[in-house]
């Protein structure tokens, strides 16, 4: 083997920082900073601006424009077809325009108007020399950054909302349109209008191939089979796919950044039904090493002295600024038509954000000479801060999305250790327990360590209503005396006519109680020793049931009548949630992609606290 030239020393200083640069971003508590602003910023300390400490070699030049290829890749795996096509969102919400209630039809005239607008601002621009290409420039004016958008909205939980599947299909038709249409302009920047460039369709045309194949090749037990473990063919696959488009475009002699993205947008494509698992393993890729190298570099090249030499490139800087959200902001107030005035507002300004796909396309446009060093300065210096400026704005106007319902509460009989631990437990996932405990002293020495009890007997039906016994989420009893369970749990029954959970180990109780179908009995001793077989035999399951990944089970009903004979696969989920399990008319079923959910179905879903309250809140939004 040939003796490697290059230096890894950069290398290994870029990869360093981009391992330190989320940690120290997340001290920061007042003000959330795009990670990829964090790399841009120590990229112009280590750069030409800074330090520079950087050697910018044929290594890091190759993995700049792989990270850049990467990227856009990325942003075409980000095209989600469903919501394009508006499978999940309610059109019929009510429109002063009827014709409005499609967010498709709103999103293009949203694009059209804002490309105009765009236009002749950069006209305006042209006329006073600050630029010399206005067509770039009202595309890059027009562009939105769906990595922005998207993490924002899910952070609001709104993304599984009609207000945010309206956001997201305007983002995503910004990136698609705008994407296409710079990749024309700056091949016909390069070669001129020439018939070349309808080889572009060519592309398109390999686009809608490439998916009927693979739809094909899903269905084989092989794929699916090789699809995991070391083989990971969905991930060579995804990678083969990006090299053929990128090879296409250079005989083409389109712009690669065109390649790469039609490549995601086949992948988004053609996995429908393992989409979210290939993404992630993508992302991570991506996100892990390829593109955080790229916008570092980005910074390491930005060269402030640019502005000193021309100091119309840093006037162009809060006319952008402005521009950009007088531009994008106007036409976003169409929303109106279908929201309230500050949702409109909100929307606006938060698909004026700018950053991945704006950030990229200045950089190939001043490697071309389409914008000058200056101009592409500028849009960087914009881009940072609309992507700081805009989340932070749609989060005073739009609060964050809290359950408009009351939180239903979690009522435990008796103060045993077993029952006192399970209310820490459940508290500490910021549920509301409400404790029963027939003993004075010990209820006093609970509310002294700021636990929520009721003093009073259990078996009082009077105390029971009080306390709403009747809408509980769930009711446990626990007082460690079997006979008094038992009691108990009867009274509950007949009262209420709910279900009830009661501890039990003695045989005679445990035989009767389980003679009535809505008391569910847990016997504690065989409690431990199944969950020691479960350790044996399943230990990711006891794992996730000990909470040591931060992972919860839940069952949740589904009664979302947008949902609703609706297949698995064709279900965009809020969340990162795993279905496990269907529970229908007394039978469990084992979910496929092509089951169909049910009116009245319960889910037992596993995902993180905060998604799991997301998913519930989908699920029964009526």
């Amino acid at each position: 083997m040939e003796q490697i030239e290059f230096s890894l020393t950069s290398l290994l200083i870029v990869t360093i920082l981009s391992f330190f640069i989320p940690i120290l971003l997340k001290k920061f508590k007042r003000v959330s900073i795009p990670v990829i602003v964090g790399e841009i910023v120590v990229g112009m300390l280590i750069g030409k601006s800074g330090f520079d400490i950087i050697v910018v070699d044929d290594s890091l030049r190759f993995l700049q424009f792989f990270g850049l290829a990467y990227l856009m890749f990325t942003a075409g795996l980000e095209i989600d077809f469903e919501v394009l096509l508006n499978k999940n969102v309610d059109t019929k919400i009510k429109s002063k325009v009827k014709s409005l209630s499609n967010p498709i039809i709103l999103s293009t005239l949203l694009l059209t108007i804002t490309l105009v607008l765009a236009y002749i601002s950069s006209l305006i621009l042209k006329k006073y020399n600050l630029i010399s290409d206005p067509m770039f420039m009202s595309l890059i004016i027009g562009t939105t950054s769906l990595g922005i958008v998207m993490p924002t909205l899910k952070e609001k939980r709104l993304s599984g909302t009609n207000y945010g599947q309206y956001i997201i299909t305007g983002a995503v038709m910004a990136d698609f349109v705008t994407m296409l249409l710079i990749s024309v302009v700056l091949s016909i920047f390069e070669g001129g209008l020439t018939l070349d460039i309808l080889l572009v369709f060519v592309l398109l045309v390999l686009v809608f191939v490439l998916y009927r194949i693979s739809t094909r090749l899903q269905d084989n037990p092989i794929f699916a089979e090789l699809a995991h473990g070391t083989t990971q063919l969905g991930i060579r696959g995804s990678f083969a796919v990006m090299l053929l488009f990128l090879v296409l475009t250079q005989y083409i002699g389109v712009e690669m950044i065109l390649g790469a993205f039609l490549a995601g947008m086949v992948v988004s494509l053609a996995s429908q039904t393992y989409r979210e698992e290939i993404y992630h393993k993508l992302d991570a890729i991506g996100f892990g090493f390829l593109i955080p190298i790229f916008f570092i570099l980005v910074g390491v090249n930005f060269d402030f002295s640019v502005f000193i030499k021309n100091p119309k490139g840093l006037l162009l800087v809060p006319l952008l600024f402005v521009l950009v959200y007088v531009v994008k902001g106007l036409p976003a107030l169409l929303l109106k038509l279908v929201f309230p005035f500050k949702e409109a507002v909100a929307g606006g300004v938060l698909l004026t954000s700018k950053l991945s796909l704006t950030i990229a396309a200045a950089a190939i446009g001043l490697q071309i000479g389409a914008i000058s060093e200056e101009v592409s300065a500028a849009i960087l210096l914009v881009s940072i801060l609309t992507s700081i400026i805009s989340p932070i704005t749609f989060e005073k106007l739009i609060p964050t999305q809290e359950n408009t319902e009351e939180e239903k509460h979690i009522v435990i009989i008796g103060s045993t250790k077993q029952t006192l631990l399970l209310a820490k437990r459940l508290v500490k996932d910021g549920i509301h327990v409400l404790i029963i405990e027939s003993k004075r002293d010990k209820a006093e020495d609970m509310l002294t360590r700021g636990i929520e009890v009721v003093w009073g007997n259990a078996l009082d039906m009077e105390l029971l209503d009080e306390i709403d016994m009747e809408n509980a989420r769930a009711a446990i009893v626990g007082t460690g005396n079997n006979e008094v369970n038992f009691q108990i749990s009867c009274r509950i029954v007949k009262h209420f006519k709910r279900e009830v959970i009661t501890l039990l180990d003695d045989p005679v109780y445990i035989e009767k109680a389980q003679s009535n179908e809505k008391i569910r009995v847990v016997n504690p001793h065989m409690s431990t020793v199944s969950l020691l077989e479960t350790m044996i035999h399943h230990p990711l399951t006891t794992t996730i049931l000990e909470d040591k990944r931060d992972l919860h089970i839940e069952e949740v009903e589904v009664i979302n009548p947008s949902i609703i004979g609706k297949k698995l696969r064709h279900v965009k989920m809020p969340g990162d949630i795993l279905i496990f399990s269907i529970y229908r008319n007394g039978e469990t079923l084992v979910p496929h992609g092509d089951t169909e959910f049910e009116q009245g179905d319960i889910v037992l879903v596993v995902g993180t606290n905060n998604d799991i309250k997301y998913f519930s809140k989908f699920a029964l939004d009526s």
